[in-house]
């Protein structure tokens, strides 16, 4: 009898293990499905959402309306190096302001290529933003601005 007892504890046990891991993948895939949060517009973080997104659905000149005018000038021609192909997940770490200046750190994961080839890195940003009007602006180069070809905001 004895062992019938270790036996239907045993099971239990293997029961309720199998049951917490089968939660467990199913918190997992709803955190994993579930849509990016949407910031504000009028937001330093909704700033950042908007031109990170048009940087990668390929919209130039859509990202810069989210530079100041002077970052803009400062910039001549294509100072893009984010190709098409590479998948890139955009985190905000750190978000601090005083009203009228502000600045995000952000740490972008890039994936590209696919196969023994394809690889990814992380990237560290702390994005410059300047209220002007009603609109958070970039005011300095940041990814993925090839800082050579921007000569910064003072030209």
């Amino acid at each position: 009898m004895f062992s019938m007892k270790a036996k239907t504890s045993s099971n239990t046990v293997l029961t309720a293990i199998g049951v917490a891991v089968a939660l467990l993948i199913v918190v997992a895939v709803v955190l994993a499905l579930r849509p990016p949060e949407e910031f504000d517009p009028g937001t330093p973080e909704g700033a950042a959402q908007g031109y990170y997104q048009a940087i990668l659905d390929g919209d130039e000149d859509l990202a810069s309306t989210y530079m100041t005018e002077e970052l803009r000038a400062s910039c001549n021609g294509r100072f893009w190096y984010y190709e098409d192909g590479e998948d890139a997940r955009i985190v905000i770490t750190r978000s601090e302001g005083n009203g009228s200046d502000a600045e995000l750190d952000v740490t972008i994961e890039v994936s590209y290529g696919e196969g023994p080839f394809g690889g990814s890195y992380d990237q560290n940003e702390t994005l410059v933003l300047e209220h002007r009007g009603n609109r958070w602006l970039i005011s300095e180069p940041t990814w993925p601005m090839d800082v050579y070809a921007c000569n910064g905001p003072e030209g």
